[in-house]
């Protein structure tokens, strides 16, 4: 089985608009990928966000980073909330990785 079947479902609420289109990116990536540790996750989707951002994923309060092939119009258009990532989106991946 491969990663990206944890990426099936989305959620319900994202950080902004940049996030689905994160998402989708990871889940793409990891259709060639198989199953890693929670923690071996992590550090994957870090360094995917600095490779595609130039800036380290922290929680800091509105700390984001607009990614350009994420623009697709509108006010947050292109932004990957970092607080949302590391509070909610790779919490969420972990659980249904360690789930499996």
């Amino acid at each position: 089985m491969k990663l990206s079947t944890i990426f099936e479902d989305k959620p319900e609420r994202w950080g902004f608009r940049g996030d689905p289109y994160f998402w989708d990116y990871l889940k793409e990536r990891a259709e060639t990928m198989e199953w890693i540790s929670p923690d071996e996750l992590e550090q994957w989707i870090r360094r995917e966000y600095f490779s595609l951002s130039g800036k380290a994923l922290t929680d800091e309060y509105m700390d984001f980073a607009v990614i350009e092939q994420f623009a697709h119009g509108g006010m947050s258009s292109g932004g990957v909330d970092n607080q949302w990532w590391v509070k909610e989106g790779i919490p969420l991946l972990q659980s249904r990785l360690s789930a499996r």
